[in-house]
């Protein structure tokens, strides 16, 4: 009898040693970054006049586009994981463009993320292109000026309290930037989401850019270099890490 209940409990041993095994904590997962548009916390949405900025202006955005690219995810102790990725985001097509596939990653926790608003100089004038840098997203002017970076477009209520277009174009090699987010992901072998919040008043924030003083701006002139500039600091602050799920 105790024989046969040694041999009982060496089989649940084995038994219980066999699914452990086969619990093994995966040593990568896949990591998907997503951006989420915003205005002060609102969520941006298409014709509304929902929007107050700094300097006062009522507005609404009836198109919002921009782009990521060359992200690079650094772990805590400093090990790079660079996407080499052209990627363009679309307040209004979510549903096609508001992620970026990052692969999959080793465990890890991820203290930043790094990445260009704007296409580099290298691929800014090389003529026709696919995946998101095609032409048909109406994001370029000509091969010689290059890409625009960013784009809202929309209308505006000015001091006298009239409707006004708004045309913010943001491009040219000058208003390419890099931008450094810290973030606080860890991977540990489940599937991973990156939520990045973008808000679209911190773009006119502070710099305070009034409407008022230019509603329209295509990045070509000499003219639109100040606005250039604001728009390069305030992208520092306008991208913020909203969660890790």
């Amino acid at each position: 009898m105790k024989n046969v209940v040694f041999l009982a409990i060496m089989l649940l041993f084995a038994v219980s040693c066999k699914k452990n095994s086969n619990n093994t904590v995966p040593e990568s997962a896949a990591v998907t970054i997503k951006f989420h548009n915003t205005v002060a916390g609102q969520p941006v949405e298409y014709g509304k006049y929902n929007y107050t900025n700094a300097s006062g202006n009522i507005y609404s955005i009836s198109l919002l586009k921009y782009y990521v690219t060359s992200v690079v995810l650094t772990t805590d102790d400093n090990v790079e994981f660079k996407l080499n990725n052209y990627d363009l985001i679309d307040a209004f097509d979510a549903a096609n463009f508001s992620t970026i596939n990052a692969g999959v990653l080793p465990n890890a926790v991820y203290k930043s993320m790094r990445f260009n608003l704007g296409i580099d100089s290298a691929r800014n004038h090389t003529g026709a292109q696919d995946g998101d840098l095609d032409p048909m997203y109406n994001m370029i002017w000509t091969w010689s000026t290059g890409y625009l970076f960013m784009k809202h477009e929309g209308k505006f209520i000015n001091t006298i309290g009239d409707t006004t277009d708004l045309q913010f174009h943001l491009g040219t090699d000058l208003a390419f930037s890099t931008i450094n987010v810290p973030i606080n992901m860890t991977v540990s072998g489940v599937d991973k989401t990156l939520n990045i919040e973008f808000d679209l008043n911190s773009m006119y924030d502070s710099p305070a850019i009034d409407f008022n003083a230019g509603n329209i701006h295509h990045s070509t002139l000499v003219s639109d270099k100040p606005w250039i500039n604001a728009m390069l600091i305030n992208a520092q602050d306008a991208f913020k890490f909203k969660s890790a799920d």
